[in-house]
């Protein structure tokens, strides 16, 4: 069991949608993180892989929509 705190509310539901690959099993999927470690289109995030059954890193392959689009900022 992970000693982290609970993910804050929205966790994976704000943020620039990304394309990015796990780092554990190499998975793609797209995701949305405020998080980013580094530059928004090429750093990476700690985000759960469905595949690995956990939290493990994401490096982001792509920035698909900016963050203030998908506030519906225009």
């Amino acid at each position: 069991m992970s000693s982290k705190p609970p993910s804050a509310p929205g966790v994976g539901h704000t943020g620039p949608l990304v394309s990015a690959r796990c780092t554990g099993c190499g998975k793609c999927s797209k995701k949305r993180t405020a998080e980013i470690v580094g530059d928004e289109s090429s750093g990476s995030f700690e985000h759960v892989c469905h595949s690995c059954r956990c939290v493990t890193w994401w490096n982001v392959l792509d920035l698909l929509e900016a963050a203030e689009r998908s506030r519906g900022k225009r």
